[in-house]
């Protein structure tokens, strides 16, 4: 795998530092508590402008047509200023199920490229804790000569802004991805922020019909599709968890120069170096496993995902260390809302657990 910045990396990364670093500062970030789905509607269309949400769309489907490794440039930005717009779940899962669904789709990618839409997927279920390869409980079954969906999804990422839902059910065929309009009838939701601000909702469809041409996938391609998509949507994640470690280091780099204690900065003091270097060294091995899963995402899906595992573990473990060191280097009033480094850590423990947590990464790089 080649480390060096492609033009189109070099390109992501320019603009992303421009405007994420004018634009996402500690007070605007705070302010968007205060609106209801809990992003910068404005923000996110300047994200389509700048041709954030194309990269994996095929060039034919008019995308920037790019690879994982692009996104993780972005992401790593993204990461480095908390931001928390929807784009894990739209420009990256969502887009790389619509992608597998081919030209059929291309109407619902446009819309998304040109930040319209904005999509996530709908598959967590009551009772059951990342369970991404047993039956679905919401069930697609033919009522009245016509398809509808049925049951209930929880924890269902960025939904309060979301346009549509693609959704994993029980069909004739086995697993079925289907995408729905999110103001269908039958589709109601009860929202709720999560602890780093960013939203989430409980969601129910009551028999809202489906069109055919909206089922994305069936059977052993579906749960292909998901499955290529979800560890897509880790690794996206796992670079927004590095790009948070280098700007906490950065953060607290500052600080301990800064902050001054019996008459001179305690940056100077051995103990408080050691952690720095602890820090420092956790921040480089998870960019280095970062590396090791995206060259791997395009090997046989058993060796994606043992990367994918191995690599979230690793990660995980790195931002729980860097982060908490974070806050102890900042003394008690590090967990205070006024810190950015308080501000990271909260984002950090949301990032593990999406999508499947350190457990389950532990135990799915066993298997």
């Amino acid at each position: 795998m080649d480390f060096n910045l492609s033009d189109l990396q070099r390109m992501l990364l320019d603009s992303a530092e421009r405007y994420i670093g004018d634009h996402y500062s500690l007070e605007h970030r705070r302010s968007l508590r205060d609106s209801a789905d809990g992003i910068d509607h404005a923000a996110w269309q300047t994200f389509a402008e700048l041709g954030w949400l194309s990269i994996l769309v095929p060039e034919e489907l008019g995308g920037l047509g790019g690879s994982m490794a692009d996104v993780a440039v972005l992401a790593g930005a993204l990461g480095n200023r908390c931001v928390r717009e929807p784009f894990t779940s739209s420009a990256v899962l969502s887009c790389t199920l619509l992608a597998g669904a081919g030209e059929t789709q291309g109407a619902v990618l446009e819309s998304l490229v040109a930040g319209e839409a904005r999509i996530t997927l709908a598959h967590d279920e009551p009772g059951e804790r990342y369970d991404y390869r047993s039956p679905r409980a919401v069930t697609l079954a033919e009522a009245g000569g016509t398809l509808a969906l049925s049951g209930q999804k929880m924890m269902v990422l960025d939904a309060p802004s979301t346009t549509h839902f693609i959704v994993s059910a029980q069909g004739a065929d086995g697993l079925a991805l289907v995408l729905v309009a999110a103001d269908s009838a039958g589709v109601s939701r009860t929202d709720y922020a999560l602890y780093d601000d960013s939203r989430a909702a409980d969601v129910a469809f009551d028999r809202v019909a489906v069109s055919g041409e909206n089922i994305l996938a069936s059977g052993a391609a579906a749960e292909a599709l998901l499955g290529l998509a979800l560890d897509r949507a880790r690794i996206a994640l796992a670079a927004q968890s590095v790009g948070a470690m280098e700007a906490e280091l950065e953060i607290c780099s500052a600080y301990l120069k800064e902050r001054q204690q019996f008459g001179q900065a305690i940056g100077k003091f051995q103990a408080l170096q050691h952690i720095m270097a602890d820090m420092f060294v956790a921040a480089h091995q998870a960019r280095s496993m970062l590396y090791f899963a995206l060259s791997q995402l395009d090997a046989q899906a058993a060796e994606r995902e043992r990367a994918v595992a191995l690599a979230r573990v690793h990660i995980a473990e790195a931002a729980q260390l860097v982060s908490r060191q974070s806050i102890q280097l900042h003394g008690g009033y590090g967990v205070t809302d006024e810190y950015e480094v308080s501000h990271h850590y909260r984002r950090q423990l949301i990032i593990e657990k999406l999508y499947g947590d350190l457990a389950y990464s532990f135990s799915r790089a066993a298997a």
